[in-house]
């Protein structure tokens, strides 16, 4: 069970990212894979929308969380030119409630947008390509 990711990512729908957590216990190797995951997908694309389907996490030890903290600083300039938003997927309330007071205490370097299901994030990352693709083309 140890060896178990954190989170897995399917990059088949570039510059779609999507990710989805495995409900796995968090240790030091899963988490710090986790973190070079997400940063490696600054070099799979200029710019990309994560999907992030929060629906097996599982509560995240404050040394993780600090963790990432330190990693969205270090990050936060190239997550802003490169990131056009990030979509939680979180289906319960409560999941939804966390992550809106935590990216209200610490805003989050691009746009993000919390949904309940895979559909909504489906649409509104659609929708946010199609933005791009207009900005691109003015």
């Amino acid at each position: 069970m140890e060896n178990q990711p954190y989170a897995v990512f399917d990059y088949s729908e570039l510059p779609l990212v999507q990710g989805k957590m495995t409900g796995a216990e968090t240790n030091d190797a899963n988490f710090a894979a986790y973190l070079e995951e997400i940063n490696s997908i600054s070099m799979k694309a200029e710019r990309y929308i994560s999907i992030l389907d929060m629906t097996k996490a599982s509560y995240l030890a404050a040394k993780y969380r600090i963790m990432q903290g330190k990693y969205l600083e270090e990050n936060n300039e190239r997550i802003q030119k490169q990131a056009i938003a990030i979509i939680f997927i979180a289906p319960s309330f409560l999941h939804r409630t966390l992550l809106k007071g935590v990216f209200f205490i610490k805003p989050y370097p691009s746009p993000v947008f919390i949904v309940s299901s895979k559909e909504e994030a489906q649409k509104k990352a659609q929708e946010l390509l199609e933005e791009e693709q207009t900005k691109l083309n003015i």
